[in-house]
This record gives structure tokens, C-alpha cells and sequence, in this order.
């Protein structure tokens, strides 16, 4: 495969990946205010760790390109 073609494909996939990370991002936002409207500190707590480890992630992708 040419090196052209390689670059592509990693692009491609970097990008559906920083949008499929963005998507759980989106989705655990909402499952911790769900928790907070419940009062549940111990999900909201573990939720809001959640959602630093996925910035890390999307730290890192951003970095990739």
C-alpha cells in the first residue's frame, strides 16, 4: 500500500474515532446529570472520572493528527 494511502486510512480512522469518543463523552455528560438529579454522589463521582478519562483520550487523538 502506498504511504498516500496509508496516510488516508489513519486519518479516517483517527477521525470516526474522535467522533465515536465524542459521542461517550456526550452520552456520559447526560448519565451524570441524570445522577445529580437523583442524588446520587457516588455515581455522579464515579461518572465525572469517567468523563476526565475520556478527555485524556480525546487529548490524545487530538495530539495524533
Amino acid at each position: 500500500m502506498a504511504l498516500g494511502q496509508s496516510a488516508y486510512f489513519y486519518n479516517v480512522e483517527l477521525s470516526a474515532l474522535e467522533e465515536n469518543v465524542g459521542h461517550s463523552m456526550d452520552r456520559v455528560a447526560r448519565l451524570r446529570e441524570k445522577a445529580i438529579r437523583r442524588n446520587d454522589t457516588q455515581a455522579a463521582d464515579q461518572i465525572n472520572k469517567l468523563q476526565r478519562v475520556i478527555g485524556v483520550v480525546q487529548q490524545r487523538i487530538a495530539r495524533l493528527k
